[in-house]
């Protein structure tokens, strides 16, 4: 019941940002007034107020080369690798009687921890290149104090720092969760030095294929760096086997019914706020986790490939296929407006089914494109080829060539 209110409110949320005329607010009030009904009636509880919750949304900004040109060197070709892109977002500035935002543009990547905030965008913009000088870069970088113990948890942070912009965002955060829920406890305070296999193998013991091979992975990760950094001559996790989990995937493609389904249920009032969203992942067969740093160029899509492992930086180059074009504005930016979970719980209530998740819309962009053009090209767009992008350039084949690829591909919806 609590997933189901919290959805609802944060669909309702996300459509009341988007109003553009009173007329749709005074609608959407309505239904506010419906669902603190429906927490009183059903849970007794009490509703928390719409102006007591954060609203914001967050996107990609683009910077010219002219605007990078004077920072810090060793942030700037970085920041060049990674498509000269930070992080904005937008959100109330709290103020009770005035409507007014907030721009805020975060770049946390390799070490780094710079933001700068503005009402004006542009200010907002100059304040960022301000702090990436060489004079000022000092600052935001983060900086981890050892003690001389060279305890675990003091190791494992400066793992985690080091591996922060050189893995994917999600890998990040998963890797630092499984450290705090499994390992922290247990090993936090001991000096590294201590830790034998007989203790690591404790943690390990009893847990689920797929549990102990991330944690596996993340202990022999920070251990190897310890022994790089000079701390540690031996490694502990050796003696620990190695066990790959198996990868079952239940996914597979939307049926034309299906697909049908869900353009319904996106031209609806309860939907629409998420329409966007869902096709850019249909038509352009999008991760989730790399709606944020999409952006349309001209004729394609340009995208980080979410699944390049050791740091390697890599973009996806996807021709706009003909139904985007029709049915999205490709003039505004590309929206990730939830946590991954949360955008699945809705993808699930959109569809009916707690079988039938995000995901399917990746598989289903795969299988309708191999039906019209080569897989080793649909494998390109798909980012699961070595036949890839690297940097920003396709290696075999021309941008002409590539359109004309799309071209072909028809979409049941």
């Amino acid at each position: 019941m609590k997933s189901r209110i919290s959805d609802e409110l944060t669909m309702l949320t996300t459509r009341l940002m988007m109003c553009g005329s009173r007329r749709e607010i005074i609608n959407l009030s309505g239904e506010f007034g419906k669902l603190i009904e429906k927490v009183i009636d059903e849970e007794n509880k009490t509703y928390t107020p719409y102006t007591q919750i954060e609203k914001s949304i967050t996107a990609t900004i683009k910077f010219t080369k002219e605007e990078v040109a004077n920072m810090a060197e060793t942030l700037k070709k970085e920041f060049i690798a990674n498509g000269l892109v930070a992080r904005i977002l937008k959100r109330e500035s709290g103020l009770k009687h005035k409507k007014t935002f907030v721009y805020e543009i975060r770049y946390r990547r390799n070490g780094y921890n710079i933001s700068a905030s503005s009402k004006d965008i542009k200010e907002a913009k100059r304040k960022f290149i301000e702090m990436t000088k060489p004079e000022n870069i000092d600052q935001y970088q983060v900086r981890i104090i050892r003690s001389e113990k060279n305890l675990f948890r003091e190791i494992a942070a400066e793992w985690l720092a080091f591996k922060k912009g050189k893995i994917h965002e999600r890998t990040y955060n998963n890797y630092e969760s499984y450290y705090r829920r499994y390992m922290r406890a247990t090993l936090g305070e001991k000096p590294i030095k201590e830790i034998r296999t007989l203790d690591i193998d404790k943690i390990l013991n009893g847990k689920k294929p797929r549990l102990y091979e991330d944690l596996r992975t993340i202990f022999n990760s920070i251990f190897k760096y310890a022994i790089a950094s000079g701390i540690l001559t031996y490694n502990p996790v050796m003696l620990i086997p190695f066990k790959k989990a198996e990868r079952i995937s239940e996914r597979r493609a939307l049926t034309k019914e299906e697909q049908k389904h869900l353009l319904d249920r996106l031209s609806t009032n309860e939907f629409s706020s998420y329409k966007s969203t869902f096709l850019f992942m249909l038509y352009f067969g999008l991760r989730p986790c790399e709606l944020s740093d999409a952006r349309i160029e001209g004729d394609f899509l340009i995208v980080r490939n979410a699944k390049r492992k050791n740091g390697k930086i890599e973009y996806k180059k996807i021709p706009v296929p003909l139904q985007a074009r029709e049915k999205l504005n490709l003039e505004q930016p590309i929206v990730n407006p939830h946590r991954t979970d949360v955008l699945n719980r809705i993808f699930k209530r959109i569809m009916g089914s707690e079988q039938i998740t995000q995901y399917y819309l990746r598989h289903t962009f795969a299988t309708v494109c191999q039906q019209y053009v080569r897989p080793d090209i649909v494998d390109i767009w798909m980012g699961d080829s070595s036949e890839r992008l690297v940097g920003r350039v396709y290696t075999h084949f021309s941008d002409e060539f590539m359109k004309e690829q799309m071209a072909k591909v028809k979409f049941d919806v």
